[in-house]
Formats: C-alpha cells, sequence, structure tokens
C-alpha cells in the first residue's frame, strides 16, 4: 500500500467515527423526547372521545434519525470469549507393583514340654513277705473358716486354723515324726525302718489355704505334708486353689505334691481313654512344675473301681489312697490305703487317740509271686 492512500484512510477513519458520534447524539435527544411525552400524556386528563389520526405515508417511512439508530441497535457487538483454561496433564500415578505376600515363619510356640513316661519300678517285696504296718494317714481339706453360707459338707471338711496348729504342736511336743507314702511303701515292701511314732499328713484339693494356713504351721513345727492337686484347677487360676508358684515353693521345701485328677470327676464307670486323661494328665502336668515324677494318688471323693486301680497300675503309680478309714496298711490293698478324716472341732483328745503309737510291725507269709506285669483289660470293659 502506497504513503498516498494512508491520508485518505485517516479521513475516512474520523468521518465514520463523527457519523457515529451524531448518530448517538440523536438517539439520546430522541429517548428523552420520548420520555417527556409519555410523562405529559400521563398527566393530562384523557379525552372522551379522542380519537387518534390514521398515520400519513410520510409519517410510516423510517426517519434517517430512526435509521442511524436502527444501525447502531443492529451493530453486533463483538463477543469476547475467552481463552480456555489451561488444563492440567493428570499425573499418571502407576499402578503398584504385584509383590508376594512374605513367607510366614512362625516363631516357636512356648509350650509346656509334656515329659515322657518312664515308668520307674515300684519297690517289690523281699522274700514274698508282706509286712501289714499302721501308720495313721490323716486327711484333711479345708483349714479354714466355714463361711457362714457353707452347706454341710463343707462344714464338715473344715479344720479351724487354731484348731489345726493345736493339733500340729501336738504332734512336734508328742514326739510324733511325720513320714510320706513313700516311707510307708519302703517300710512295707524293704522292711525299712520307721520312726517310733511315724504319722502321714494328707491335704486334699490344693485349697489356698493349704499355702497360707498350713504350710506356714508344718515349717513352724519342723512337719512335712502330702497335698493332693487337681492340676486344672491351677492352670485356671481359681482364686481358692494355690499357683503353681505356692506348689513350687512348698515342694522346694520338702512337702509332697501329688495327683488329684485333672478336674475331680467320680472315676467309677469311666472308660480307659478317660482315665489315663485324668490321672496321667495331672501327673504329667505336675511333674512339670516341681521336677519330679509323682507316683500316688488319691481318688477324687474316694470314688474307685477295679478300672481305675488297673489303670494305676498300668501307668507306673506305686499306690493311692481312698477316703476309707482305718490305720493298717500292706502292700496288698497299696491303692487303696486308707486314711482318717479329720472333723470339724474335732477334740484334741480325740486327735490324740488317732494318732497313737505304731502297736506292732506284723511279718506274715503270704506266698506272694512277684508283682505280675500288667495285662490290659479286655475291650469289653474299657467301654465306659
Amino acid at each position: 500500500m502506497s504513503n498516498v492512500d494512508n491520508p485518505r484512510r485517516s479521513t475516512d477513519y474520523m468521518g465514520c467515527a463523527g457519523a457515529l458520534f451524531l448518530l448517538v447524539l440523536l438517539a439520546s435527544l430522541l429517548v428523552s423526547l420520548l420520555a417527556g411525552r409519555d410523562t405529559v400524556s400521563s398527566l393530562a386528563p384523557p379525552t372522551a372521545s379522542a380519537t387518534a389520526p390514521l398515520p400519513t405515508l410520510a409519517q410510516l417511512q423510517p426517519s434517517p434519525t430512526s435509521q442511524a439508530l436502527a444501525l447502531v441497535t443492529n451493530t453486533p457487538t463483538a463477543t469476547i470469549t475467552p481463552s480456555p483454561t489451561a488444563t492440567q496433564t493428570p499425573t499418571i500415578t502407576p499402578s503398584p507393583t504385584a509383590t508376594l505376600p512374605p513367607t510366614f515363619t512362625p516363631l516357636p510356640a512356648v509350650v509346656f514340654p509334656t515329659p515322657t513316661f518312664t515308668p520307674l519300678p515300684a519297690p517289690m517285696l523281699t522274700d514274698n513277705i508282706s509286712f501289714t504296718i499302721k501308720v495313721p494317714i490323716l486327711m484333711y481339706h479345708y483349714v479354714s473358716t466355714p463361711p457362714n453360707f457353707g452347706d454341710e459338707l463343707r462344714v464338715r471338711l473344715s479344720t479351724e486354723p487354731v484348731a489345726f496348729r493345736e493339733q500340729m504342736r501336738y504332734l512336734a511336743e508328742n514326739g510324733y515324726t511325720t513320714i510320706d507314702l513313700y516311707d510307708l511303701h519302703l517300710a512295707i515292701t524293704n522292711q525299712r525302718e520307721l520312726p517310733e511314732k511315724p504319722v502321714i499328713l494328707t491335704f486334699d484339693d490344693g485349697h489356698r489355704d493349704h499355702y497360707t494356713n498350713v504350710f506356714p504351721v508344718l515349717q513352724e513345727f519342723g512337719l512335712k505334708g502330702t497335698f493332693f492337686i487337681i492340676t486344672e484347677f491351677v492352670d485356671q487360676g481359681y482364686e481358692t486353689y494355690m499357683t503353681w508358684e505356692m506348689i513350687r515353693e512348698m515342694a522346694q521345701a520338702g512337702h509332697r505334691m501329688e495327683p488329684h485328677t485333672k478336674t475331680h470327676p467320680d472315676l467309677r464307670g469311666q472308660s480307659r481313654e478317660y482315665l489315663i486323661y485324668q490321672i496321667l494328665g495331672s501327673q504329667q502336668t505336675l511333674e512339670y512344675h516341681i521336677g519330679y515324677l509323682p507316683r500316688y494318688f488319691a481318688y477324687p471323693g474316694g470314688g474307685f473301681d477295679d478300672h481305675a486301680i488297673a489303670i494305676l497300675q498300668e501307668l507306673g503309680f506305686w499306690g493311692a489312697v481312698s477316703t476309707l478309714g482305718g490305720k493298717w496298711h500292706s502292700y496288698g490293698d497299696r491303692y487303696i490305703w486308707e486314711r482318717l478324716r479329720m472333723r470339724y472341732n474335732m477334740p484334741l483328745p480325740e486327735f490324740a487317740d488317732l494318732v497313737e503309737p505304731i502297736d506292732a510291725i506284723y511279718g506274715k507269709p503270704l506266698n506272694l509271686a512277684p508283682t505280675p506285669t500288667y495285662t490290659p483289660i479286655p475291650a469289653a470293659i474299657d467301654q465306659p
């Protein structure tokens, strides 16, 4: 494009701008006039018979001003289209790489080892001679004051702590010596000499008062006892029964701990498997906690039958105590040795009569053969 055209183009721009200015001015005047006419018309009273004249052809023609306004009105206004907002590119999150689960390596379980049962041979008779020996085996249960709501059985099985201490004091001051069931067995089978006034103290069930009320008194007077423990009650932590720490402490002090089954059931009429579970289970549990294999047993509630005795023999027990009353003991009845029940509020003179000195030792030839090897009971009898 030449430089000659530039002035002309500038003039055209100025003319257009002026025309637009005039058009806008005329539009403003026209709007003002129309607004004023409307105001006057609204203020003037309406004419009753006024008829609006018909417009002429000249009036119907658009005026230059209206054409200019139409031009201004119809001129399209430039629409500003906003620039699109930049959309952030999504970050690609990589899918997790599949990893194999770690190989589980179990930690070694902390369990009580089950000791291997290796029965030691029981002492045998010498020259097939059995000695019948008179030794009182005293049977205690609770050594505590019965609760007010206690039933009759609870009362009958109880010994007041004060009375128990008096009984132990009597033994200590009158020349009695406490022995255990092992000593009695060896005296019967091997003629091992016993002290002049032997007595055996047994305590059933493993009640907590055996630790709180019995153990200190025995230690005070230099006596020893034999305690029959219901092992499952200890395992369960029953508050009225001793703990394993208490039992170990007493065993380390020289007292005997023997099994009294796991849960104290009636053993009569039970299956072979159940008897082994109750008897061997409690024996092995005790062995783990006290460090030696106990060899004597007490029947729960005094209940037993031939089948229970046969299981004790098979498991290698040396003997058992019952609740039958008496003082005389021999090899032939070693699985039902008798005991003397300690009654509630027993007067001290009556206690003294029970533990009277040993009368004699009698040797009676019984023509016994050596103890036979145990032959299992026929299967038909094993059924419950």
